[in-house]
């Protein structure tokens, strides 16, 4: 070992110039010590530990007379870290806030607060056998995580084995939960103009009461052990919340139209609205749609291809770019495969049509009935599915569909709907 090492060690821990001649005699000391090696560190470890030992033993006889002035300084704190005291539980109303991080250490910061516990929501989302969890999340970032990708993936309910316990609720087609679930936030989100916030929803089966509940937090690409965080105590689960079934939809008269190859709701508003059209392609799945050229569709974006939204007036595209604008009163979409279902959908309208020359069907959806006999009420949504290949076991399915809720006219989004479908044409 150099001198030039055991000199600054010895400024390190005094608060005075050594001597001359003090590091000779440390290198003395240390000369006659005997070293062993027991594994990877070994090498290290005696040498260090002999050279401090030593050193400490000569500065001490060295530096004993040279007045008060030596050691740590007035107030500075201990070498030795204190302990991180274990979080709190966090009940209704607290907030605590951590470090958000990921591979590269820490990117800014994480607020939480935690809400209710609720037994569900008016929406029919929770089954009355689950009971939700509510913690609020808000990041503040000072840089730009690595990876970009953040949000609602990096966080479990747990129980104290460290099992995970419920799902987080999502919105459920074209519904807007009373408090917006945290997104999933991907690189072209501006991360220091946009607000990143929303809401962990845990839909917890209700035995899961009895046992209390840990809220974890790890980055996705960090590979350290999460940040856990007590956010329930054993106690009763809150009292299902009584779902109220939705108006049911005014009646509609379908008539015939020339050149479609369906019946049609009647509605002199949608066929103005057709007597000046516009058309749309979309690349992706190959249809072409005609549209009221008053209306408004997208050009591609997010996830979504080119002609897969539609609506009557003028929409804007929010810091998710795979969600659906509020705005949009049509939704065409196409799926690999059919969606099952473990409810019997209750029905207003259900029959065959044959759209483009494809088979499918026309129906209007207000809930289902589970396997208990229990009806569970949904938003009111009228659509179309349509098997867009000749061989219905391995075609995809085309889905179009427009919704009640928050509709301004829902007959007339209806009728709109109805006379797209019947005009649309597919790629031969």
């Amino acid at each position: 070992m150099s001198d030039e090492p055991i000199v600054e060690y010895l400024r390190s821990r005094a608060q005075v110039q050594p001597p001359m001649d003090l590091v000779g005699s440390i290198a003395d000391a240390v000369e006659g010590v005997p070293q062993q090696r027991h594994s990877w560190f070994a090498p290290f470890v005696p040498a260090a530990a002999a050279v401090t030992a030593a050193a400490v033993v000569v500065v001490a006889t060295v530096l004993v007379g040279q007045g008060p002035d030596f050691g740590p300084a007035p107030g500075t704190p201990s070498a030795t870290p204190s302990p991180t005291p274990a979080p709190t539980l966090l009940k209704p109303g607290d907030s605590a806030t951590i470090d958000a991080r990921d591979p590269f250490g820490r990117w800014g910061t994480i607020t939480l607060t935690r809400g209710g516990d609720v037994g569900g929501y008016d929406d029919g989302s929770v089954p009355p056998e689950s009971f939700v969890v509510e913690i609020h999340v808000e990041y503040v970032a000072e840089r730009e995580p690595d990876p970009f990708e953040f949000g609602a993936p990096d966080w479990m309910l747990a129980n104290a084995g460290r099992v995970p316990v419920g799902e987080q609720l999502e919105p459920g087609g074209r519904r807007e939960l009373t408090r917006p679930t945290l997104s999933t936030y991907p690189g072209a989100i501006d991360i220091f103009g946009n607000r990143l916030e929303g809401w962990l929803l845990f839909v917890v089966p209700r035995d899961a009461a009895d046992e209390p509940l840990d809220l974890l937090y790890r980055h996705t690409a960090v590979a350290e052990a999460a940040t856990a965080f007590p956010v329930r105590e054993p106690g009763p689960a809150p009292d299902p919340v009584e779902v109220a079934a939705p108006a049911p939809p005014e009646p509609v008269t379908y008539v015939e139209k020339d050149g479609y190859p369906f019946t049609v709701i009647e509605s002199a508003d949608a066929d103005a609205l057709f007597a000046t059209p516009d058309t749309c392609t979309n690349p992706e799945d190959g249809y072409t749609v005609t549209y009221p050229d008053s209306w408004f569709t997208n050009t591609e974006i997010g996830d979504w291809p080119a002609c897969s939204w539609f609506s009557p007036t003028f929409f804007d595209v929010g810091r998710d770019p795979n969600e659906v604008p509020p705005q949009v009163a049509i939704v065409i979409v196409i799926e690999d495969v059919s969606v099952g279902t473990i409810c019997e959908p209750e029905t207003t309208i259900d029959e065959p049509v044959t759209v483009g020359g494809f088979a499918g069907n026309r129906w209007e959806y207000l809930g289902c009935t589970d396997t208990a006999g229990i009806f569970i009420p949904q938003p009111v949504e009228y659509q179309y599915n349509v098997t867009v290949a000749p061989q219905p076991a391995e075609a995809p399915e085309m889905q179009a569909r427009t919704g009640l809720e928050g509709a301004a006219d829902h007959n007339l989004n209806k009728a709109v709907l109805d006379r797209i479908m019947a005009l649309i044409e597919f790629d031969e």
